[in-house]
């Protein structure tokens, strides 16, 4: 591209910039945080100042934009643009109607490992503390067929509220019947299987005002037959709780319970404590949900075929701050957890409650504050540390371990209560997420966790990131390396994260506002 070139795209999105920004757009784009607005008014003029600097970030990065068009000395036939390659071709593990397609979208040079993107999902939701709606966001990098199936024993009505077909074209909302909540200690056939005709990425988000559970779904492909729940322990008269979705008809499951209190749990008129074993045999897209009123933490699952497990809690209170949220997270499988990780802080006076557990006996070792501990870990065991919104954490283990952080509500702020995200290894990094940041919450982040030589390679919806909406950064040692840590002030809808040097680094997304919180993150299982 010559300099006129680059004078003229400058100048034509400068304009259609302000003209989109400055016409009289609604400031809010949904009731909810017209609620949100009408509690505490502060957001209004919070949003309305937002809307400027969001303006003049643009405007800026534009001018940077072009300051590296106007620097560059590449010749034109080589240079590239970033959604434009040959196509790869992508084929499905398991037999499906999906046919093996040919993607026009990729990057040059670029390992191409989908991570937490495939071709097929199965999304479930566990009991929520109140009538919830059930959300689905499904992000593409080009046109492709959309297929939802659900079992032929479902009740008809229900049915033919969830099957459908379409094409996306980028990204789509799906919004499914509450119906599908998961009731306990009851075969169920309520999984919903998401196919599609190329790789995307999928959230699932139960939501309703002052309480949201989101959690990045695994493809099939990559599920397996292992699992290690995650919860924590209720308050009041919460519930922890985990479900499991079956893939195949004739599939046997083993429960091998892990409570943090010995309390016993009765399950088709027998009890069960801790220690005990659980088994089940299940059809293609039958669920089943436990619950308890103790920590599961640690509880053990294993199957003769592969089966999507999730695990959290319907609601919970975490440390005595604040009120309620939902918890869930799809587990990864314990063959696919990595042994070294970085956590990120949360933002707006958040702190963060980190738990490590163990999938082999294993001295695993952290430092927060340039202070090293070090602890051996009895196989399930966890253990669990603390940072505020200015620390990080880093943690490495001589064996897997599965980290997972809890968002905690804001000290001095109505924002927040308590979140679930399963942090990424270093192992799990990738180089470029597209994904769907939800509407609704008063402020919008991602945390990345990159080299720091890499730092200023790294792009959000393909523009430099202005240092104005950087929230928290800091550089972190390990070993002979040095990460950069920063968590990003980001808008919601969909978000494209990269570098443009190929460098691999972790995503985190978490949103507020009042009394609800949400994580997720772009990655959680080994390439």
């Amino acid at each position: 591209m010559d300099k006129l070139a680059c004078s003229m795209m400058f100048w034509t999105t400068f304009f259609m910039i302000l003209y989109s920004d400055i016409s009289s757009q609604p400031l809010y784009e949904n009731n909810r945080e017209d609620q949100v607005t009408t509690k505490q008014t502060e957001f209004y003029y919070q949003k309305l100042y937002e809307r400027e600097i969001r303006l003049e970030n643009q405007v800026n990065n534009f001018k940077k934009e072009l300051d590296i068009c106007r620097d560059s000395t590449l010749p034109i036939e080589t240079q590239t643009t970033p959604h434009s390659m040959p196509g790869r071709n992508i084929t499905t593990d398991s037999p499906s109607s999906i046919e093996t397609q040919t993607t026009p979208y990729s990057r040059p040079g670029r390992n191409m490992s989908t991570g937490s993107r495939g071709t097929r999902f199965i999304v479930l939701f566990m009991t929520q503390y109140g009538i919830t709606t059930q959300n689905v966001y499904i992000t593409s990098e080009n046109d492709v067929r959309l297929n939802i199936k659900t079992s032929p024993h479902l009740d008809a009505l229900l049915k033919s509220q969830i099957v459908r077909n379409a094409t996306i074209s980028s990204s789509q909302h799906i919004i499914l019947p509450h119906e599908l909540e998961l009731i306990s200690f009851q075969k169920e056939v309520k999984s919903v299987l998401i196919e599609t005709s190329d790789d995307v990425f999928v959230i699932s988000h139960g939501d309703l005002y002052g309480s949201a559970g989101i959690t990045t779904n695994i493809p099939l492909h990559k599920l397996s037959t292992k699992y290690v729940v995650i919860s924590t322990e209720p308050v009041f008269r919460f519930k922890s709780q985990f479900a499991l979705s079956t893939i195949e008809d004739n599939t046997t499951v083993t429960v091998t319970f892990k409570m943090k209190q010995n309390l016993s749990l009765t399950i088709e008129r027998n009890t069960y404590y801790n220690g005990d074993v659980l088994h089940l045999r299940l059809d293609g897209f039958e669920t089943y949900q436990i619950d308890h009123i103790t920590d599961l933490t640690g509880t053990f699952i294993e199957s003769s075929r592969p089966i999507a497990a999730f695990s959290g809690n319907d609601c919970n209170e975490l440390e005595n701050i604040g009120a309620c949220d939902h918890l869930i997270e799809q587990l990864p499988p314990t063959d696919r957890v990595d042994d070294t990780y970085i956590v990120p802080p949360n933002s707006d006076d958040r702190d963060t409650l980190i738990r490590i557990t163990a999938i082999e006996s294993a001295r695993i070792t952290y430092v927060i504050d340039n202070v090293t501990y070090t602890q051996s870990v009895n196989k399930f065991d966890s253990l669990d540390t603390k940072i505020s919104n200015k620390q990080t954490c880093f943690i490495k283990s001589e064996a897997p371990i599965l980290v997972t952080a809890f968002g905690l509500r804001s000290k001095i702020l109505n924002l927040g209560d308590p979140s679930m995200t399963i942090v990424p290894g270093l192992n799990q990094y990738l180089d470029y997420y597209k994904i769907f940041v939800p509407p609704g919450y008063a402020y919008n982040y991602v945390s990345i966790m990159i080299r720091s030589s890499s730092k200023d390679s790294f792009r959000i919806n393909n523009a430099i990131i202005n240092t104005g909406n950087v929230v928290f950064e800091e550089n972190i040692s390990t070993g002979n390396v040095t990460y950069n840590v920063r968590s990003i002030r980001v808008a919601q809808g969909e978000l494209t994260a990269s570098t443009v040097n190929g460098e691999r680094f972790g995503l985190m997304v978490a949103g507020v506002t009042a009394s609800e919180a949400y994580g997720f993150s772009g990655n959680s299982i080994l390439l």
